[in-house]
């Protein structure tokens, strides 16, 4: 009897036990903290590439720049300082400019460095002392020279003749010196250059060019010249034809003339008196 209550007592428990089993309720999951991603903040560049010119020799002042006096080259400076605007970015603001004063090699080339050839410190600066600005004016065929030339550029100056320059006189058994204008006869014609290796200071575009090409002046070049090359070009110009040609020279000549033999060189000029004869002076009396 007693072993009976045993075994009852046993299932009881067992029945208990597999009861709470299944009604126990599962744990409710624990969820896992949020971890917060840290925000990233995008810092604003402090700086910038800009390209700026370079002097690519010692340029002394007075130079009219070319681009072979400088290049461009890249370099870094701080967003929002004044040397974005100090230096030169663009070959427009720099070439046929006038250095103002001496420029190192490897110096950037600031804009207060150089002055623009529209600006009066232009001219001041690029006319060498004892030398004079000339206006040589160019016609509808001479064009191309306002597209090829530049402040800086140099040009030839010729003179358009007959080669048939010496005639015997009606009265005189000799010959003498004569300047004939060009021929009718194509194959007597030469040119000759009487300057040459002389510096294009600006030039000024002053109608638009036609296509028709007919002889219109379009502009005119501003040239520097000497005393002597005026006197010599100006009296030309007076009675014969004149051309422009860019120059052979790699090099501003001071001399233009120098190709010119020396009585070549003097002419127009003489020291002879303008009246050769003494003339007889008529008083006339009156009351």
């Amino acid at each position: 009897m007693k072993q009976k209550k045993i075994i009852i007592l046993y299932i009881l428990m067992l029945v208990v036990g597999l009861a709470l089993l299944f009604t126990k309720s599962s744990p409710e999951p624990v969820a896992e903290p949020i971890v917060q991603q840290p925000v990233q903040v995008k810092e604003e560049p402090k700086t910038e590439i800009i390209t700026v010119a370079v002097a690519k020799r010692d340029i002394s002042k007075r130079k009219i720049l070319t681009k072979d006096d400088y290049y461009f080259k890249s370099i870094e400076v701080k967003i929002g300082s004044n040397d974005k605007s100090k230096y030169i970015d663009d070959a427009t603001e720099i070439d046929a400019y006038v250095a103002k004063n001496n420029i190192a090699k490897d110096a950037f080339i600031e804009n207060s460095f150089i002055a623009s050839p529209n600006s009066e410190e232009y001219l001041l600066l690029a006319i060498k002392e004892g030398n004079y600005m000339f206006p040589f004016k160019l016609d509808q065929i001479d064009s191309y020279l306002l597209k090829n030339l530049k402040g800086g550029d140099l040009v030839d100056l010729y003179i358009f003749y007959s080669d048939d320059e010496l005639s015997k006189s009606n009265t005189k058994n000799y010959k003498e010196d004569r300047l004939v204008s060009p021929s009718d006869d194509f194959v007597k014609n030469r040119i000759k250059p009487i300057i040459v290796g002389k510096k294009v200071l600006y030039i000024d575009l002053e109608n638009k060019i036609e296509q028709n090409f007919q002889r219109k002046e379009v502009g005119q070049v501003q040239l520097e010249l000497s005393n002597q090359e005026i006197k010599l070009l100006r009296t030309l110009m007076t009675n014969s034809t004149v051309m422009m040609y860019p120059s052979t020279y790699k090099q501003n000549i001071d001399d233009g003339l120098r190709l010119l033999n020396d009585k070549e060189k003097k002419w127009p000029l003489t020291d002879k008196a303008i009246f050769s004869k003494k003339k007889q002076l008529n008083l006339l009396k009156g009351n």
